[in-house]
């Protein structure tokens, strides 16, 4: 067995060097009014000089001269270096120490580090208040790959790195690490901070320190384990925060300053925390997000309630893809940023709670405030009093696809883009209601200020005093809307330029009632309201309503709609700006009464109602209706007759339906006569109503007819009495016992009247007849052929009339 000598110890020791080789050996603390030698310390912890005292050797005070190296020291008692200077570096790597103290001390790295702890063990590591300088890439303090199993102390220290990390702490494993009110400096793009892939198993605490990086990241911590809370509160970091993949209990940075300079401020994909708290954080970048939550998963809340996030090149924070498992909340929040989709993301987020951005201020000027598309949120969505403005085509508030599971609240918002929707949610699903109540939307271009095509709402959407103006397109454009219960669009203020509806709800299915009480809709090149196609389980209320249209279409338009309840136009004023269509009904189907007074269309302006469709009629009388149809609709349309007639008989008036389908006939002959025929259909067709009311009076044929009957025996009679020398228009036919010119008895006279104008001869011709060959007879029986000719046409109307095989000519 070989047999090494000992280690060699220093042979002469100074004063101070004794008097602290005598406090090691009784557990005292040393403060030298003389420079100790680094070697005496590393043979102290080597047990070189004997049993040091289990309290370790503790100096303080103390200038300690030489290069300190305890690399791979196995210490037999822990080493305090208290508020000391060390001229030269420090080296503890892959050391064991009980625990080692170098806090208030000042370190000096040269070219290299202060303190290189690679590799270090130790079961408490106390740096409080440390002054270090270094520079290099592993920085003024390494703990690379460093095991703590208990506290790492870095609360109030200083660390500078000239051109690297000040603290480089990859790999890192402690208990805990403290670094309250930390100042750490250093450069280049491996971070000021480097904390890539540590583990700590309870709480870091960066409160209240200042981490500076110019040129580079300032935190870099991805992969980061913190199995307690990440807590940088009211921190101040310059340069990037990074902590992709990071996965911690909670991260709190509530109150910090965040300074991005040319890039991020805090870059965090993928991070797994339990909870993440940016409340009043101040943040500010130029590159492609302020803050960047990309895929990020939080167990609990997230709360950046009063943040201000500042981006003027890309977006203020990005969140696509988050999981959030309790509540978002930003109320207050304070967003600036640039590009297509800033300033604040959650495209295809999932939040389990509610998102909560009350009063929020989200701003851009090329693209979007607030994407939300495909969000999810198992909750409520909370938007009341925010302010958003946005520019293009992407809209200001995007809310596409998105799913709510409670209800959603945009109301008292003001939303504002230069050239595209101020509020775009096509496709968007809301379980509960959705309000808008007091919102004011301003947007440009055809997609509308306020678009929700094939939107989905399980209960109400209720918008009263909403405001929605578009310069150039739609104020409110909702097609193929779908509400579960009431549509509230009560005083609603909408005013647009646009060939469409200023209030599009083409094809729209409310299950309850819609309400436009009060609403004013103003459209200057279309229509006002465009509902064709919309289908409402209940009433319709246009109650009050101010529209004003323009163009080739109605005001209100309601072609094809379905209303299962009533509807009411009472105390509305529409107004067409080119005297057009006021109001189109045309296909219209109103299960319950309509409220309709004519007052509605009392100025100049047209109706539409072929196809209309009604239970009763309300507030209006069948005489005011049938008036409307003749003298203010376009032209002739036999529907909105037929549909008059047949409400009227539905409710017993049977007079009332004749009279209106006698009025139909009319307006036929006068404003459609080409569809009855040619000159004699039309003689005829005029005949017909004069004497049998179309038809539909066949008592007036029948009275006529009879009349003519008595003209017939009356000609008779009158012939009989009319003599032309020796003759007489009527006599007795001559015979043997008759000569020429015997006159006929009185009923004779009547019966030859009867038998030339009856179709069916009474058969007195045989004993007394006009005689055609004086003049007298010969004007006689001209006259009973046209008798004869009314009594078969009046005949045949009575006929008609009575039978019903004929009520209308062709075309009617």
């Amino acid at each position: 067995m070989t047999e090494y000598p000992p280690l060699p110890v220093v042979d002469e020791l100074t004063g101070p060097e004794r008097q602290l080789l005598d406090a090691a050996r009784h557990g005292r603390s040393l403060a030298a009014d003389a420079p100790v030698r680094a070697l005496v310390l590393r043979e102290l912890l080597l047990g070189l000089r004997g049993p040091v005292d289990p309290r370790g050797v503790r100096v303080e005070r103390t200038r300690i001269t030489g290069e300190l190296d305890l690399d791979d020291v196995e210490a037999v008692a822990g080493l305090a270096l208290v508020d000391c200077v060390l001229a030269e570096p420090m080296s503890a790597q892959h050391a064991r120490l009980p625990w080692l103290d170098l806090s208030g001390s000042e370190l000096t790295g040269g070219s290299g580090c202060a303190l290189d702890a690679e590799g270090l063990r130790v079961d408490d590591l106390r740096l409080a208040g440390t002054r270090m300088a270094g520079s290099g890439e592993y920085g003024a303090l390494c703990l690379l790959d460093a095991r703590i199993a208990g506290r790492t102390h870095l609360s109030g220290a200083e660390f500078t790195g000239a051109d690297g990390p000040a603290l480089y702490l990859d790999g890192l494993r402690c208990g805990q690490l403290r670094a309250v009110g930390l100042r750490a400096t250093g450069a280049g793009e491996l971070g000021a901070v480097r904390l890539l892939g540590a583990h700590v198993d309870g709480q870091a605490d960066f409160g209240d320190a200042e981490i500076t990086n110019e040129s580079g990241p300032a935190l870099n911590a991805d992969g980061l384990v913190v199995e307690g809370d990440l807590r940088l509160i009211e921190a101040t970091v310059t340069g990037e925060l990074r902590l992709l993949g990071a996965r911690l209990g909670e991260a709190d940075l509530t109150g910090s300053t965040l300074r991005g300079g040319g890039g991020t401020a805090l870059e965090a994909d993928r991070l797994h925390t339990g909870e993440l708290r940016l409340a009043e954080v101040t943040a500010t970048g130029s590159g492609a997000a302020t803050i960047s939550l990309t895929g990020a998963r939080v167990d609990g809340q997230f709360l950046f309630d009063g943040a201000v996030v500042v981006n003027d090149g890309g977006r203020a924070l990005s969140a696509d893809g988050i999981r959030v498992g309790d509540t978002l909340s930003g109320e207050g929040v304070r967003a600036s940023g640039s590009g297509e989709y800033g300033a604040l993301c959650l495209i295809g987020a999932h939040v389990g709670g509610h998102v909560d951005l009350e009063r929020a201020e989200l701003a851009n000027d090329t693209g979007a405030a607030l994407s939300a598309d495909r969000l999810r949120v198992d909750g409520s969505l909370r938007l009341d009093g925010v302010t958003a403005t946005g520019s293009g085509e992407v809209g200001t508030l995007r809310l596409l696809g998105a799913r709510i599971g409670g209800q959603a609240t945009i109301e008292d918002a003001r939303l504002t883009s230069d050239t595209g929707p101020a509020l775009y949610a096509d496709g968007l699903r809301v379980e509960d209601n959705l309000y808008l109540a007091g919102t004011h939307a301003t947007g440009a271009g055809d997609r509308g200020a306020i678009r929700a095509h094939a939107a989905g709402i399980g209960g109400q959407l209720l918008a009263e005093g909403a405001v929605c103006a578009n310069g150039s397109g739609p104020a409110l454009s909702a097609d193929d809307l779908r509400v579960g219960n009431e549509l509230d669009l009560t005083g609603l203020r909408a005013t647009c330029s646009s060939e469409v509806g200023a209030v599009s709800l083409m094809g729209a299915r409310v299950d309850g009632r819609v309400t436009f009480d009060g609403a004013e809709v103003t459209n200057d090149r279309g229509p006002a309201l465009l509902g064709d196609r919309c289908r409402v389980g209940a009433s319709l209320a246009l109650s009050g309503l101010r529209a004003t249209g323009a163009g080739g279409s109605a005001t209100v338009g309601l072609l094809g709609a379905h209303v299962g309840g009533q509807l009411s136009f009472t105390g509305a004023g529409i107004v067409h700006r080119e005297g057009g269509t006021l109001v189109s009904l045309e296909d219209t189907v109103v299960d319950g009464p309509v409220f309709f007074p004519v007052e509605v269309v009392a100025s100049a302006g047209l109706v539409f109602v072929d196809g209309f469709r009604f239970g009763a009629l309300e507030e209006i009388t069948w005489r005011e209706w049938l008036e409307l149809i003749g003298s203010r609709t376009a032209g002739y349309r036999p529907g909105p007759y037929q549909r008059l007639a047949a409400a009227e008989r539905a409710h017993g008036h049977d007079g009332h339906a004749r009279a209106v389908l006698i009025a139909q006939q009319r307006d036929l002959r006068r404003r459609a006569p080409q569809a009855i025929g040619g000159w004699p259909a039309r003689w005829f067709h005029r005949l017909w109503g004069l004497f049998a009311g179309y038809g539909y009076r066949a008592r007036r044929a029948a009275a006529a007819l009879l009349f003519a009957v008595v003209a017939a025996g009356g000609l008779g009679f009158w012939a009989g009495h009319v003599g032309d020398g020796s003759h007489r228009a009527a006599e007795r036919v001559a015979t043997f016992e008759a000569p020429v010119g015997t006159p006929c008895t009185t009923v004779e006279l009547i019966g030859v009247g009867l038998d030339r104008g009856l179709p069916l001869s009474p058969g007195v011709r045989g004993r007394c007849d006009l005689d055609t060959g004086v003049g007298s007879g010969q004007v006689f029986t001209v006259a009973i052929w046209v008798v004869q000719a009314a009594i078969w046409a009046l005949a045949t109307l009575a006929l008609v009339g009575y039978t019903g095989l004929v009520r209308k000519p062709a075309g009617a």
